[in-house]
């Protein structure tokens, strides 16, 4: 896959000093072997819609990433010199979305491509003002690896920060500063651990120290990004070892501190290896979160429910006691009752909805109880076959 020693392109420019330095590597097609078969055929289309419009276009992020490494990317970004509402103009289906950067939506096929404006560094306003090059937009990125640009016209891996070496020693190396880069997203803490294990790499010791020290601001993340990132590790090939990596950078313990907890002391890890199993398999929906949530739910249901004690005990109670446990995750509730009803139903339990009301004792003096009255219907006044009943003739027929 790798070429031990690529002739890739180096481009310079002059600083005010008026000496030449390196701004970016470019790799041609045959030092990072992207298809262009592999890419997504819509997001091939967007990029010729905005050259042929007079503007930049690439491919850029994860998809890149997973391309050159030969997996198949789950979504494609693109990245242009477009303003919005300049992108807009060129699509029906195009919406823009953001506050503090605009970004634009497009849907084709059923399937929503995120279209990016490059972004100047240290912006914060929607305005023109924010955008930038692409020189300017690579230090937006969170690690080297993701900071990859692929140009579908020239077919070139264009790489500003050393990504594509960094790919091919499979290492997570932070492009932001050490000291403001998980203040400034704590989600990137458990991105950091998520490629490491994507690319089957490794964290520099550093790296890893501070993630270790600054895992306690995950806590400052809002519940639905943190359920969205737990819901994309329960998607991919290898999702144990993922959650075994969190548990030892400390990211589990805020995360998913009910599962943290539990982990120590069941069979938490050959639950996930059996659902990895399943998904390599087939024998999963992953689209239904349900699904996604079962492994999760499932050891916790064993230890401290006690199916044992199931009898007693409400679909209702169970859930409640769930959302205490996966907290701070909020999975729907539709979901989260479908799970319960499919972990019970292996275990071969069924769950109510009501708690069942015991029988009211008999009072002194009383025997069984009475029966209830029937309710006797008045039966309907029926007219003559021809002739109409007066008042007249329904008081002689009394």
């Amino acid at each position: 896959m790798w070429n031990n020693n690529p002739r890739m392109i180096v481009r310079y420019y002059k600083n005010t000093r008026g000496k030449a330095v390196k701004l970016a590597e470019f790799y041609e097609k045959h030092e990072h072997h992207i298809r262009k078969e592999d890419i997504d055929r819509n997001a091939l289309y967007i990029c010729d819609i905005l050259r042929n419009a007079g503007y930049e276009a690439y491919i850029v992020g994860g998809a890149v990433r997973d391309l050159i490494t030969g997996r198949k990317p789950k979504d494609f970004d693109i990245v242009t010199d477009a303003f919005p509402r300049q992108i807009k103009k060129l699509f029906r289906n195009a919406r823009i979305i953001g506050k503090r950067f605009l970004l634009v939506h497009v849907l084709m096929g059923g399937t929503i491509y995120e279209i990016s404006t490059f972004r100047a560094p240290n912006t914060v306003t929607g305005d023109n003002n924010c955008f930038g090059t692409m020189k300017e937009d690579v230090w937006r990125r969170d690690f080297s690896i993701n900071a990859l640009y692929y140009s579908p016209k020239t077919e070139q891996v264009i790489d500003f920060v050393g990504g594509f070496k960094d790919l091919k020693r499979r290492i997570v190396r932070p492009i932001i500063p050490l000291n403001i880069i998980f203040q400034e997203d704590p989600v990137r803490l458990i991105r950091a651990a998520k490629f490491s294990v994507m690319i089957n790499g490794d964290i520099p010791l550093l790296l890893k120290l501070f993630i270790i020290f600054n895992a306690y601001r995950i806590v400052t993340v809002s519940s639905s990004r943190l359920t969205e990132e737990i819901f994309k590790i329960m998607k991919m090939d290898n999702t144990t070892v993922v959650f075994r990596k969190m548990a030892r950078l400390n990211i589990l313990r805020y995360i998913l501190p009910g599962v943290y907890e539990i982990q120590k002391k069941s069979l938490f890890y050959e639950t996930l290896e059996k659902f990895d199993q399943d998904k390599r398999e087939g024998k999963l929906d992953l689209s239904k979160s349900s699904t996604l949530l079962e492994p999760l739910i499932t050891d916790y249901l064993e230890a401290v429910v006690f199916y044992d004690d199931v009898a007693n005990q409400t679909i209702g109670e169970v859930m409640e006691s769930l959302k205490t446990f996966l907290r701070p995750i909020v999975p729907p509730n539709v979901a989260l009752v479908e799970a319960i009803r499919n972990v019970m139903s292996k275990n071969g339990f069924k769950l109510r909805w009501r708690r069942q009301q015991p029988d009211k004792p008999a009072q002194a003096g009383e025997g069984s109880e009475k029966p209830k009255r029937k309710r006797k219907r008045r039966p309907k006044k029926k007219a003559d076959a021809g002739q109409p009943v007066t008042p007249a003739d329904s008081q002689s027929q009394d």
